[in-house]
């Protein structure tokens, strides 16, 4: 496998997790450290360590070490637009499975 594919492998599977997606998420908005982190998405200290650490790894995320404690931002804007653009294209290729299963969702609502 070549170092190039290589590379996109390991950044397509950063961001295959739920928990760095919110965490990216959060970081479009504004800096924050581990701890705000671990208190907006209710994650222990280590699940959020670990986290931070495969973005870090990756080049997704960066940090500024201020009184002792880092803070973290998104390296690069264009990752969020490349989430968003993953989001729209799950949708439009899914659309008629999620519309059969709000159907079904609805349906389960309304038989006793």
């Amino acid at each position: 496998m070549s170092e190039l594919k290589r590379f996109t492998v390991e950044f397509l599977k950063a961001l295959a997790d739920p928990i760095r997606l919110d965490i990216l998420h959060l970081l479009e908005k504004s800096k924050l450290n581990s701890s705000e982190l671990q208190e907006e998405l209710g994650r222990s200290q280590s699940t959020i360590s670990k986290h931070l650490n495969m973005l870090f790894e990756n080049n997704l995320i960066d940090f500024e070490k201020k009184n002792k404690v880092n803070y973290y931002t998104i390296k690069n804007s264009e990752i969020i637009e490349l989430i968003n653009n993953i989001t729209a294209i799950v949708l439009n290729t899914n659309r008629k499975r999620l519309k059969d299963l709000q159907k079904k969702d609805i349906e389960d609502v309304l038989s006793p």
